[in-house]
């Protein structure tokens, strides 16, 4: 349906681009990038995120504020979802049709819900940010905007792992390269991601990989984080992303998994969810299991959100991987 973004993109002249929830580097550079790409054909395009941004993404919001709500009184020709493939992701207070007009889905997820009106899905990019570019060359302009190249480098350098993950391939690289030719620091980029480190998240990783336990004969690790590890370290959630990629880096492990207690808040107070994130080496399909709970993503990466304790969560994970991994006795738990 590429053809027929392209047209609301130039007929339209008021645009809302929003995040999934919870945004990551994909999912805000590649809403950064559109957003800088809808401004240089004229448009105007504006920032959704109910939601804060975590601190390793703040580089990226230098020249931009974005709302926490739709003004009254204010419509749209078409709002933006990035990066997002389930409808549980959808962010909090998203505005209803009358005033998001048609909703346009840009994504690049292999297991996904049926959300949107328009659908923009590539599944063979390695992240969103490429599926932007794509927009961007159907749009006719000649080089990717000023301010849009670092957002987009890092949307790919992020899903890619740094150009190490199996979705990397060629026109991956060469995109890079073009990205870097139009100004990006990758080391400003890489150091933001991956390098800057506070004292309390090293903390917090010592208290995950203390809570590490193996199943089903080593092919599964499991590690947990509550909010009770969370205080101690004085820590936040936002230093809790990547943590997962830990469980996987054990020998002999094909999916490494981290159980999150995640609170919650809505009109009747706080409470306790439970976030699964899952990566796989690459053999075994993760977005499987997570599709199973409620949830999506890649064949390597995948997560969901269960609105039920961590105890449970971790039951019904493991029920979901014995159907790959068979029984789970309790002597593979370390």
């Amino acid at each position: 349906m590429i053809d027929k973004a392209i047209e609301i993109a130039r007929n339209g002249q008021r645009f809302l681009v929003a995040c999934h929830r919870r945004p990551d580097a994909d999912s805000l550079g590649s809403a950064l990038g559109l957003i800088e790409t809808l401004r240089a054909i004229g448009k105007e395009a504006t920032l959704f995120m109910p939601e804060s941004v975590p601190d390793s993404l703040q580089f990226l919001m230098e020249n931009e504020q974005g709302i926490s709500a739709v003004p009254d009184g204010t419509r749209y020709d078409a709002t933006w979802i990035m990066d997002i493939a389930a409808k549980a992701l959808i962010p909090p207070n998203f505005p209803p049709s009358e005033v998001s007009g048609p909703v346009i889905v840009v994504d690049h997820h292999h297991a996904h819900d049926d959300i949107g009106d328009i659908i923009v899905r590539d599944t063979s990019a390695s992240a969103t940010g490429e599926v932007v570019v794509r927009l961007i060359e159907e749009l006719g302009l000649d080089s990717i905007p000023e301010g849009a190249a670092t957002p987009i480098y890092a949307a790919i350098v992020s899903d890619t792992g740094g150009f190490r993950y199996a979705t990397t391939r060629p026109a991956t690289l060469r995109l890079g390269a073009r990205l870097l030719e139009q100004g990006v620091d990758p080391w400003h980029v890489a150091y933001q991601l991956f390098e800057r480190w506070e004292m309390a998240r090293l903390r917090l990783l010592s208290a995950i990989i203390a809570t590490l336990e193996m199943a089903f004969d080593g092919q599964v690790a499991i590690m947990r984080v509550t909010r009770e590890m969370l205080a101690i370290c004085g820590a936040d959630d936002d230093m809790v992303e990547g943590m997962v990629n830990y469980a996987r880096r054990v020998e002999g492990v094909e999916v490494g998994a981290l159980l999150w207690e995640w609170e919650v808040r809505d009109g009747a107070g706080t409470h306790l969810e439970t976030k699964i994130s899952l990566r796989s080496r690459g053999d075994f399909d993760v977005s499987k299991v997570a599709g199973a709970l409620d949830g999506g993503g890649h064949r390597a990466a995948a997560a969901t959100q269960l609105p039920i304790t961590i105890e449970e969560a971790d039951t019904r994970l493991r029920a979901e991987l014995s159907k790959y991994f068979g029984s789970d006795s309790p002597a593979a738990h370390a």
